[in-house]
Parts: C-alpha cells; sequence; structure tokens
C-alpha cells in the first residue's frame, strides 16, 4: 500500500486545484448571476445580499472552528475511539456514516460535514477503505439526514420562517421519516464503500482548511443574486408528490439555500415537500448543496476526490428510496392523509 506525504498531498491538491472546472463554472456563475440580478432587479439585490449573509457566516465560523480543532487533534482521537481497528470493513464504514447522520440531525449539516469527513479520512488510512467512495458516502448521508430538528439545516428554518411550526410538532412529524431515510441510506452507502476494490491509499488524514472558507465566497454570490432574481414568494401547487418533484428539481437547479428561501409553502403538506426536497433532493447534484461542495474540498486537499459522476449516480439510486421512505413516514405520521 503506497501512502504519500502530507506535503506530496498538499502540492498535488494545489496543482490539480488550477484544473479543477467545476470551481471555476462556480466562481464564473458567482461573477454573472449578480450582475444579472442587479441589471434586472436592483431594489432587491442588496436585500437579498443582506439576508443570505448570515447563513455563509454561519458556515464560514464552522469552517475555521473545525480546522482549529483538526490542528488540536480532535478528529484523530474521534476517529480512534469510533472506528474498530479490526473486523468488517462494512462495520467500520456503517460506523462513520451512522456519525455522520447523528451530527447532521442533532446538530447541523454542516458540523456533520466537517467532523465525519477527517474522521472517514483516517478510517481510509486505519481500515483500507476507498477515500473517495467515503467522501460521496459521507455527502450523501449528511444531506439526507438534515431535518430531524428544525435547526438541521438551514433551509429548515428559512422553510419555518414562512410556514411555522412548533419544535414539538415538528419532531412529532418528522421522527419516523428520518428513520426511515436514515436506514435505506446508511445500509447501501455502508455496502458499496466496504466492497470496493482494493487499490492504493492515496488521502492523507488531512481535516478542514481554512482556504475551504474562499470557496464560500461564489456560493454566497449565486445564491444572493438566485434570491434576488426569484423573490420570496414562488408558490409550488398541485399534490405533495407533484410539489416534491417540483422543488427538489428547483434546489438542484438553483442549489437548496436559495430554493428555501425562495419558496412558499402551502400548509403542513406543502412545507414537508419543501423541507424534504431541500435536503434530500440535493443528493443529485454536486451543486445542489453547500456541504458537499464542503465535503468536496475536505477531500481534495487530502488527495481523494469526491467524483461529480459517481456523486449523482448514487444520488439517481438512492433518493427516490429515499424520499418514497420520508413519504410513506409522513403518512403514518399523519401529516399527509
Amino acid at each position: 500500500m503506497q501512502l504519500i506525504t502530507p506535503n506530496d498531498t498538499n502540492k498535488s491538491a494545489r496543482i490539480t486545484s488550477r484544473r479543477d472546472r467545476l470551481r471555476i463554472t462556480i466562481w464564473a456563475a458567482g461573477i454573472i448571476l449578480p450582475i444579472i440580478a442587479a441589471a434586472l432587479r436592483p431594489d432587491a439585490s442588496a436585500a437579498a445580499a443582506a439576508a443570505t449573509a448570515r447563513p455563509f457566516a454561519t458556515l464560514a465560523a464552522i469552517i475555521l472552528a473545525s480546522a482549529l480543532a483538526h490542528r488540536l487533534g480532535a478528529f484523530r482521537i474521534l476517529a480512534r475511539a469510533l472506528i474498530p481497528a479490526r473486523g468488517p470493513k462494512v462495520s467500520s464504514a456503517a460506523a462513520i456514516l451512522t456519525l455522520t447522520a447523528l451530527l447532521s440531525a442533532l446538530v447541523n449539516l454542516d458540523v456533520a460535514v466537517v467532523v465525519a469527513m477527517p474522521v472517514a479520512l483516517r478510517a481510509a488510512r486505519r481500515r483500507g477503505l476507498p477515500a473517495d467512495r467515503l467522501a460521496v458516502a459521507v455527502a450523501v448521508m449528511a444531506n439526507a439526514a438534515s431535518f430531524l430538528l428544525p435547526t438541521s439545516n438551514i433551509t429548515n428554518l428559512l422553510l419555518l420562517g414562512r410556514v411555522p411550526l412548533a419544535t414539538a410538532a415538528y419532531l412529532s412529524d418528522s421522527w419516523l421519516p428520518w428513520i426511515l431515510v436514515t436506514a435505506v441510506t446508511a445500509g447501501p452507502l455502508a455496502w458499496w464503500t466496504a466492497n470496493a476494490r482494493p487499490g492504493p491509499t492515496r488521502a492523507v488524514a488531512a481535516g478542514p482548511s481554512a482556504r475551504a472558507v474562499l470557496d464560500l465566497v461564489p456560493m454566497f454570490l449565486i445564491a444572493s443574486g438566485i434570491r434576488a432574481l426569484l423573490g420570496t414568494g414562488l408558490a409550488l401547487h398541485g399534490s405533495f408528490t407533484g410539489q416534491l418533484a417540483d422543488a427538489t428539481m428547483l434546489s438542484c437547479a438553483v442549489s437548496n439555500l436559495p430554493a428555501a428561501a425562495a419558496v412558499l409553502p402551502a400548509g403542513a403538506p406543502g412545507l414537508w415537500a419543501a423541507i424534504l426536497a431541500t435536503t434530500i433532493g440535493p443528493n443529485l447534484l454536486i451543486t445542489g448543496s453547500v456541504a458537499t461542495l464542503i465535503t468536496r474540498r475536505i477531500a481534495r486537499d487530502a488527495g481523494a476526490r469526491l467524483v461529480i459522476w459517481q456523486f449523482s449516480a448514487i444520488g439517481l439510486a438512492l433518493v427516490p428510496a429515499q424520499l418514497t421512505a420520508a413519504t410513506l413516514g409522513l403518512h403514518i405520521t399523519g401529516v399527509l392523509r
């Protein structure tokens, strides 16, 4: 098994980052969209930027705090405590995904990825697991599990600002759908991750870098521009399934934060259609969630990859099952009748 040093990895990451077409595309969109928004809706641009700034400032603080925790060795201790040195590889993969799901649900989606990815990278070295597949699995699991509590995802809070729901009532609706979604996600992802063909371990046990904050800048500009263009009253109509499908496509097309800021849900079913669409739906495209891009950056800095087509392929396989499981849970808890 061939390992490379952190210096070699950092050098490699810097070289490959120059060829990162996705980052170039995101930066281009981050420049063009605000210009279009300012030209078409100059009165809304400043307000949209101000409303979008707080979530991204929160993400920046999370990244900086996690970078400090990595330097202090917190993730190394966590990895040793959670990842068994022996036993089936699928158990190690399942442990990582369970940690990811619990952090995403009980704390926050973005906290989940900046904590779970360093643990996953250490597991890749310790157990010979594929770092590339772990990166995809962590991102998919974190997004899908981020609806148990209102605070699990910023998109939940944005939507609840339009259709208020008490925390107790929210949890009474969400707990069963969350269990079902987590079950249909963690099992297949753990098996897929553990059953990869063995190969060289390229990744080092890296953690979040403060440089990842720079990646938030174009996403902030894109979200602000789209929010200004869409406004704050995009109503969804039709059946629950139709609203779920429309909101999912919107989340993938414009990213989940501006989608949540623009959608105006109609009642409890519409609220849950929007919540599920902006948490599970982004698993179809790498640009659907900022958390996925943060995961990708951490992986790249460690010399691993979060392959774009592979992420979407896993999303296409799992998202229909995830949305079906969540819908079933909402029927059982009485939200959908």
